[in-house]
Order: structure tokens, then C-alpha cells, then sequence
């Protein structure tokens, strides 16, 4: 799978349709949907609904919903809703509500 990196939504929104798998980088809010896979990077901010996978590293922010899966490393920031899962390694903090 050819890994993109994207600054923007619309970046993100092309990457996924032609089928490779985003590297969301700098300081940008990101909406992840669907069965969508990314990693999140920098002081990314995403959210991610439906059966969505994210990867965050670094001083990310992931907004998960539905059955989102999240793995975070270093200090990302994870606020889980509903039946997400979450696995946080590091300095990450996690939020489930």
C-alpha cells in the first residue's frame, strides 16, 4: 500500500480514494469515516467514526466514535465514545466515555 502524506482534508479525502493509506501530518483537523485507515502525526487532530483505524504518534488528538480502533504512542491524546477501542503506550492519555 503506497503511504501519501496530507496537510489537508481534501489531501486525505484523494489519498483514501485512490486507495492508499494516508500519513496525516502538521497541525490540521482531519475526518476519518467509514472503514478508513490512517496514522496521525505531529499535532494532527482527528476524528474518526464508523470502523475506522487510526494510528496516532507524537502530540496527535484522536476523537474516536462508533467501533473506531485507536493505538496511540507518545503523548497522543485519545477521548473514546461508544465502543471504540483504544490501546495507548507511552505518555498518551485516554478519555472514555
Amino acid at each position: 500500500m503506497i503511504e501519501t502524506d496530507c496537510t489537508t482534508q481534501e489531501e486525505l479525502d484523494a489519498a483514501l480514494a485512490r486507495g492508499e493509506h494516508p500519513c496525516l501530518r502538521g497541525d490540521g483537523y482531519f475526518e476519518v469515516t467509514g472503514s478508513s485507515t490512517v496514522t496521525a502525526y505531529d499535532s494532527s487532530t482527528v476524528r474518526a467514526t464508523g470502523s475506522s483505524t487510526v494510528t496516532a504518534y507524537d502530540s496527535s488528538t484522536v476523537r474516536a466514535y462508533d467501533s473506531s480502533t485507536v493505538t496511540a504512542y507518545g503523548s497522543s491524546t485519545v477521548r473514546a465514545y461508544g465502543s471504540s477501542t483504544v490501546r495507548a503506550y507511552g505518555s498518551s492519555t485516554v478519555r472514555a466515555y
